[in-house]
């Protein structure tokens, strides 16, 4: 029987999904690994500065190619755990991710061996514990194995791959030292691997598709609310075809901003309870009936729990579960029933649609700022008109992810932004890897040429900053727009806004940093702007437009540093008056003295 080694036939097998580049970083219990991805034709290595960016990219990567999750490699213990952040953020949002970590050897972790990146037992500290870090990932991953047995070598592959696409969360492969060469029959390699979505009961699935259906038929002011587990789940196309066919008046949340297309005429605004638009609200809550597809109930997607949708009016299609009404079915899938829904969909009984118009929402807030260029200003007016369809853009958390909401898309953006994980730093390694992504979709010829536009703050810089010497190394054109606001604004706009703890080291020459890191001249573009004409002047230049798709680009805004987007002044609001009633509430269930939080 034909063979190949263990460590060629995993990367063979990630490489016919359709995924061409492996990231993450070299160490020696991973690099005999790593080596097999040269034996595999077409497949490439990136390597990154340190792990947690790997991680960030492997996530930006997963969010950009729909459904194939970014892979990325690290060393035992030191590397892996230097990667769980980004894995989490990964976990906590739903985005595609495999981890693969070179172990030591079976017989040194079933012998005990003191081998370094290892950590004592905490019940017997003369005794090494190998497994310590495989436990301290069992949280935010959905699946995992230790390829410790040659007889299942193919078959655990198989699963955790399978298992990442279909519930769309990050698995992890553990491949110890001595398993690297182990044969695995070449044959392994004619199955499939399995990726449709499906659900244990098909016919359970037509009989909820007609229960919604029904529901629909005899609505009177039906509205359809997608959030972001509908783009992580590989809906979009069966969404849009639902809002195109119903007419329905249609609400993104901040999380999936651009899931449904801004300027189709079926589009009336992006819900955030409370911390809407005027009229954004009440359309959706004094709606009959609300068909909510793949919702995330976080705080910062619901306006700090300002989301006041009755259930007797809700539907709810999510990867867990569908609920209809007061009923809910768990273990279902909502995707099989969408489409089944969508097959069955009937347009002569549908009630008529209230034009968007009718609904009178309201314009986003302008905000006065002591800075020429406001974030009022630059997203709303500025942005609006820079982005373009296909593009994929990036929000660091912080102002750019509640300053961007007041821009309108066009269609078919893929938009992102860390809004409930909020891991500063995450999205300019993540924006890298969907540079990464989209390399691979346009070499593959599976859509058209899509830009990576990032929008990221000072403080958020910093932490990350030194994957540009990645970006240019590798050949990659992003646009960047750093947003130089004199350090972390958002903290200020929570708590002390003039404290030092929310100041930065003053007066980073970013347009030297290209250079800093090594990249050639000829790789990229940078420019400060401080006023607004020079903002426009440099949109409008020919000089900037040339570079587009050529060389990666860094314009430095600089912003004043209390220029607040009146989102996030909203939300924080919000969150303090909540926070200190539930405090309240809870002091007096506890039989104490309420105080000052």
């Amino acid at each position: 029987m034909a063979t190949i080694p263990l460590g060629t036939f995993l990367f063979q097998r990630i490489h016919q999904l359709g995924i061409d580049n492996i990231v993450g970083c070299p160490g020696d219990f991973n690099m005999t690994l790593l080596d097999h991805i040269f034996n595999v034709e077409g497949l490439n290595w990136i390597g990154f500065c340190n792990e947690l960016n790997a991680a960030y990219a492997a996530d930006g990567y997963g969010r950009t190619r729909h459904g194939l999750p970014g892979v990325v490699v690290t060393t035992y213990g030191v590397g892996e755990l230097s990667a769980i952040n980004g894995v989490g953020g990964a976990f906590a949002e739903h985005v595609p991710l495999l981890h693969i970590v070179g172990t030591p050897a079976r017989p040194e972790m079933e012998y005990k061996m003191w081998m370094h990146h290892t950590i004592p037992s905490s019940a017997d500290f003369d005794n090494p514990d190998h497994h310590a870090y495989m436990r301290m990932s069992a949280p935010v991953r959905c699946c995992s194995a230790l390829l410790d047995n040659v007889d299942t070598l193919a078959s655990e592959i198989d699963r955790v791959l399978e298992t990442i696409y279909h519930r769309s969360l990050p698995g992890y492969i553990f491949v110890p030292l001595d398993i690297v060469m182990a044969p695995v029959p070449v044959s392994k390699l004619e199955t499939p691997v399995r990726l449709a979505v499906t659900n244990p009961d098909p016919e359970a699935d037509d009989m909820l598709a007609i229960k919604i259906l029904d529901a629909i038929y005899a609505s009177k002011k039906p509205v359809i609310l997608a959030d972001i587990l509908a783009r992580r789940h590989m809906s979009r196309k069966l969404v849009m075809e639902l809002v195109n066919q119903t007419k329905f008046p249609s609400f993104s949340t901040d999380l999936a901003k651009g899931f449904v297309d801004e300027d189709s005429p079926y589009f009336a605004g992006q819900y955030n309870g409370r911390l809407s638009l005027p009229g954004v609200a009440e359309a959706v809550e004094d709606s009959d009936l609300v068909l909510n597809i793949g919702p995330i109930i976080s705080d910062s997607n619901t306006g700090g729990f300002t989301r006041f949708i009755d259930d007797k009016h809700l539907i709810i299609l999510h990867p867990a579960y569908v609920k209809v009404f007061d009923e809910r079915y768990d273990d279902v899938h909502f995707l099989p029933v969408l489409e089944k829904l969508m097959k069955r969909l009937d347009p002569s009984k549908l009630p008529a649609a209230r034009s968007v118009e009718s609904l009178n929402i309201g314009e986003p807030v302008e905000v006065k700022s002591a800075a020429d260029i406001s974030t009022s200003y630059f997203y709303r007016y500025i942005m609006s008109n820079f982005i373009k369809p296909y593009d994929n853009v990036f929000a660091e958390s912080g102002t750019a992810q509640y300053g961007i909401n007041d821009s309108k898309f066009p269609h078919s953006v893929n938009f992102t932004t860390q809004l409930y994980y909020s891991s500063i730093g995450f999205a300019l390694p993540a924006a890298l890897g969907a540079c990464i992504a989209q390399r691979e979709i346009e070499q593959q010829n599976l859509g058209p040429k899509g830009r990576v536009v990032l929008f990221e703050g000072d403080g958020s810089s910093m932490m990350t900053i030194q994957e540009l010497a990645t970006i240019t190394r590798n050949g990659f054109c992003p646009t960047i727009f750093l947003i130089n606001n004199s350090g972390y604004t958002i903290e200020r706009a929570i708590h002390g806004p003039h404290a030092r703890y929310n100041d930065i080291c003053p007066d980073w020459k970013y347009l030297e940093l290209f250079k800093t890191f090594g990249a050639p001249e000829d790789s990229y573009y940078c420019k400060k702007v401080s006023t607004r004409a020079e903002l426009e002047s440099l949109i409008e230049s020919e000089e900037f437009k040339a570079c587009d798709g050529k060389k990666a680009r860094l314009i430095e805004v600089v912003m004043d540093k209390l220029d607040i987007p009146w989102r996030l002044s909203a939300q924080v609001k919000q969150m303090s008056e909540h926070t200190k009633k539930w405090f309240y509430d809870y002091s007096k269930k506890m039989g104490e003295e309420p105080r000052e939080i």
